[in-house]
């Protein structure tokens, strides 16, 4: 099992837009869930296979169902919008 501070699951989060992923860590980080930004340059995303900038994240295993929650509801507001 997964300890809070072990960043051991990577979420691709499909996000592209810069005002839904500021939406996304504002919530990730008031919710008090770590996570760690990966892929955050154009060499690095090339280089993971990451060519079309989609954030993606690192957050502890113990966390991601609350954080695939809040991810979510982000995707739906955007929708909305």
């Amino acid at each position: 099992m997964s300890g809070e501070g072990d960043l051991d699951v990577l979420i691709r989060t499909g996000m592209r837009d810069p005002v839904a992923v500021s939406l996304a860590k504002t919530l990730l980080e008031e919710a008090r869930i770590p996570f760690f930004t990966m892929d955050q340059n154009p060499a690095a995303c090339q280089e993971s296979g990451n060519i079309l900038g989609w954030w993606s994240i690192r957050l502890p295993g113990a966390r991601e169902a609350e954080a695939r929650e809040i991810l979510l509801a982000v995707e739906k507001m955007k929708q909305v919008a």
